[in-house]
């Protein structure tokens, strides 16, 4: 009887050990082809530190739309967007989130920029309107480009 129990105290453990391997964080979880909030905010930190940007970092922001502006706001601090190379970078990002939100942006929701537009208010308030101009043009891009996605 001991043997037995051993051994289904065995199966069970590795059935458990399989099931906890194969779980992820609803931040991970992806649809084929798309980019995962934990991919859209490591892009962000890149672009953000490095002050430059890949082509893989474009295509997350091509495909992500909306959820760009979150992971902005999750990752950037207000001191570091309120600086003048931070800004610039934030609204290079924002612009590549809506350059084609028709073709490339998958979840519909995210094709609007509500989140966007609010990140553009709040940068406009931290930067103390030193960079209305720049910020007032990437807003009509981004709502130019939204409104092809309807």
């Amino acid at each position: 009887m001991g043997f037995r129990m051993r051994i289904r105290c065995s199966f069970v453990w590795v059935v458990f050990l399989s099931l906890a391997a194969s779980a992820q964080d609803w931040q991970s979880c992806k649809p084929e082809g798309d980019y995962s909030f934990n991919d859209v905010k490591a892009a962000v930190n890149r672009v953000t530190s490095s002050q430059g940007y890949f082509g893989w970092d474009e295509k997350t922001f091509s495909r992500s739309g909306d959820l760009v502006a979150v992971a902005v706001l999750k990752t950037l601090d207000d001191i570091e967007m309120a600086s003048p190379e931070h800004a610039k970078s934030v609204l290079l990002i924002v612009r590549m989130a809506f350059g084609c939100p028709q073709y490339c942006v998958k979840v519909a929701d995210d094709r609007r920029p509500r989140m966007a537009l609010l990140l553009r208010e709040h940068l406009n308030e931290i930067t103390r309107g030193k960079m209305q101009a720049n910020i007032e043009e990437t807003k009509q891009f981004i709502l130019q480009q939204a409104s092809k996605a309807n």
